[in-house]
């Protein structure tokens, strides 16, 4: 995967309003591939481990993890993207996931 690619994925959603954190994963091995804000690596093995659960059968769904409310997709690619926001807020997610 395209290191820069990533980054400036990662800060482009960091630009949208209420967000604050995001991560990209690859779900089968649960290794970090990019960081930004509140998200963490140490946070993608947790959060690979919660998607299992967490995701419906179109590979979306929501966990809450360090006083977030962190939306999980899972692409075709196999990369978990999760978008930290705010627990209070309850818009939709960017139409870049």
């Amino acid at each position: 995967m395209d290191s820069a690619a990533v980054a400036k994925w990662l800060d482009t959603v960091m630009e949208s309003s209420n967000i604050t954190g995001a991560l990209l994963i690859d779900f089968s091995s649960g290794l970090c591939l990019g960081a930004r804000g509140k998200a963490t690596e140490s946070d993608s093995a947790y959060l690979t481990i919660a998607a299992r659960t967490a995701l419906d059968l179109k590979g979306v769904g929501a966990v809450a993890f360090k006083d977030s409310k962190v939306l999980l997709r899972k692409g075709q690619s196999g990369v978990l993207v999760a978008v930290f926001k705010e627990k209070d807020t309850l818009e939709e997610m960017p139409d870049e996931l």
